[in-house]
């Protein structure tokens, strides 16, 4: 305390302007210390972070020299080569892992010269020997001591054998295509790409080469232009097939052809097309053309075959009532001039022939009278005039020998005559009467 009042004042001012500088450093070490505590725990917090990065990642991410040795992968990469473990890896070197040295001295070679290398396609060997396509992205350092080379591997095997099984089935299809009798087209939205020798011989083309690179609009005729660019754009973007629709196509020769049209979706040199199959209907067409054509001719005879059935039968109306009249005058005649001079002479003395032949006559007059002979024409047309003879005095109930009597014939004749009307009227063998079948017939 006394060597501290013992100082002048401005020696304790410097003391305490040196206290303060000191007291400042201080805090700024602490400070620095506190930020670089704070920078190391950032720094392991990153390290952290890329190392489950590193291990979560579905790539193969290695770290090798340019001399193949592994320094570092993770478990991506040790299951994509079929490592038995993390280990049996980085005892490997990746010239092992490549089909032959030289692709690997190329590989090194372009990533020096190039310093990184993207979607570098390639085929590695596995750890059992088998080859697989590889897709790599790498990164040379080359600065400092530590020359490597990070890499990062995406297994491509299953994507490479679907394309080559497409390309493969490409190829079975065109070899198809090639054979087909239909006319085949495959086009994009606008352009042919592909045409089968058909599809040269139907647009009248010395070659296919003709069609191929061809646009659409300058094939298929303007009237139906709009229909194809419609059935193209639901192939391509709807992936919908369109039936057969008729079309007209334009030749090379300027030539018109009428043609069946199927549409389909396939995918073509890898990409998606219209495949179209077309069929000549040229002669098909023609031939409903002249069917048509035959309809209308036939519809037009149809038609003067009508007026003249409407004009046949004014005529025959006309003439079943000329026919209706004369009838009308016949029964009127018989009316007046006939039948009362035979009413007459059944009063004055007959004999019973005489008087048998009379009523005959009178019947039959009658039948007349009363527009009943066209109903006899059916079955009396069949015999003969002797026969009807006997046919009407069999109805009038007499016997063969009467008949025989009054036609003065032999009776064996008038059996002979039966024997014929039943034959004529069809009842020979049927167990019927000819004279109670010859009275309903009269009746009717």
């Amino acid at each position: 305390m006394v060597e501290i009042l013992a100082k002048s004042k401005d020696e304790l001012i410097r003391e305490i302007r040196q206290l303060r500088r000191e007291l400042s450093g201080a805090a700024k070490q602490s400070a620095a210390l506190t930020e670089a505590r704070k920078a190391e725990a950032a720094l392991r917090a990153s390290e952290e972070r890329y190392r489950r990065l590193f291990e979560d990642d579905l790539t193969g991410d290695y770290l090798a020299t340019f001399d193949g040795k592994i320094l570092d992968c993770n478990p991506a990469f040790v299951s994509i080569f079929k490592f038995r473990d993390r280990a049996d890896a980085l005892n490997t070197n990746m010239v092992s892992l490549y089909a032959d040295l030289q692709e690997h001295e190329a590989f090194v070679a372009r990533l020096r010269r190039d310093r990184k290398l993207e979607y570098y396609e390639c085929v590695r060997r596995r750890r059992d020997g088998v080859l697989i396509h590889i897709v790599e992205n790498a990164v040379a350092q080359l600065e400092g001591k530590a020359k490597h080379i990070r890499g990062y591997v995406f297994d491509n095997t299953a994507h490479k054998v679907a394309e080559q099984a497409l390309r493969e089935a490409e190829k079975r299809y065109r070899s198809l295509f090639e054979f087909l009798p239909d006319a085949v087209l495959v086009s994009d939205q606008s352009k042919i790409l592909f045409a089968n020798p058909a599809a040269a011989q139907l647009f009248g083309a010395l070659s296919t080469d003709e069609l191929v690179d061809r646009l659409l609009r300058d094939v298929f005729h303007p009237d139906c232009q709009a229909d194809v660019d419609e059935r193209t754009r639901q192939a391509l973007e709807d992936r919908r097939p369109g039936p057969p629709m008729h079309r007209r196509i334009v030749r090379l020769d300027h030539r018109t052809v009428d043609v069946e049209t199927a549409v389909t979706p396939i995918m073509f040199d890898g990409k998606p097309c219209v495949l179209r199959v077309n069929r000549d209907i040229t002669a098909r067409v023609q031939a409903e053309e002249a069917l048509r054509q035959k309809d209308r001719e036939i519809s037009i005879q149809f038609k003067k075959i009508e007026k003249l059935n409407t004009a046949l039968t004014t005529l025959l109306e006309h003439r079943e009532q000329e026919s209706q009249q004369r009838l009308e005058s016949v029964r009127a005649t018989l009316d007046k001039l006939i039948l009362p001079y035979l009413e007459n002479l059944r009063t004055t003395r007959l004999d019973d022939e005489q008087q048998i032949l009379v009523e005959v006559m009178a019947t039959n007059l009658n039948n007349i009278a009363s527009s009943f002979a066209r109903q006899l024409e059916s079955w009396k047309t069949k015999l003969t005039p002797t026969e009807i003879q006997v046919a009407d005095l069999l109805r009038f109930g007499k016997r063969t020998k009467e008949i025989a009597g009054l036609l003065k014939v032999s009776t064996s004749a008038i059996s002979f005559h039966r024997n014929n009307i039943r034959t004529k009227l069809g009842i020979t063998g049927k167990p019927m009467n000819l004279v109670s079948y010859l009275r309903v017939m009269s009746e009717r």
